[in-house]
């Protein structure tokens, strides 16, 4: 079945994007499991030039800890610059970190 046939398993709201994630079958396990967009293999932007991720991708050498004085986080959930928008808890959120945008001071966008 083709993927615009399937019916999505969630549709995150962020940044006023709508991010459908469909249940893929291990065939090794047996299992379900969510895929989630892959933002690191392509990447994607909200109109600020904010980048999307996933709060269990790896987190960069810009991670900050949610609370002073605690270790670098180890993904982007666990940073301080990773926006939620509805919930604590949710699997996709935005970089809000300066290092990581890539709007440029004339407006372009760039990659940094």
């Amino acid at each position: 079945m083709r993927e615009e046939e399937r019916r999505p398993h969630k549709v995150y709201h962020v940044g006023g994007r709508s991010f459908p994630v469909y249940l893929e079958h291990d065939g090794q396990t047996g299992e379900s499991y969510p895929a989630y967009p892959d933002f690191e293999g392509h990447p994607e932007y909200t109109g600020e030039g904010r980048p999307f991720a996933t709060s269990a991708q790896e987190s960069c050498p810009h991670g900050k800890p949610e609370d002073p004085g605690e270790p670098p986080p180890g993904d982007c959930g666990s940073c301080g610059w990773f926006l939620r928008e509805e919930t604590p808890y949710d699997p996709i959120g935005i970089c809000m970190c300066d290092a990581r945008c890539r709007t440029s001071k004339s407006g372009e966008e760039e990659t940094k």
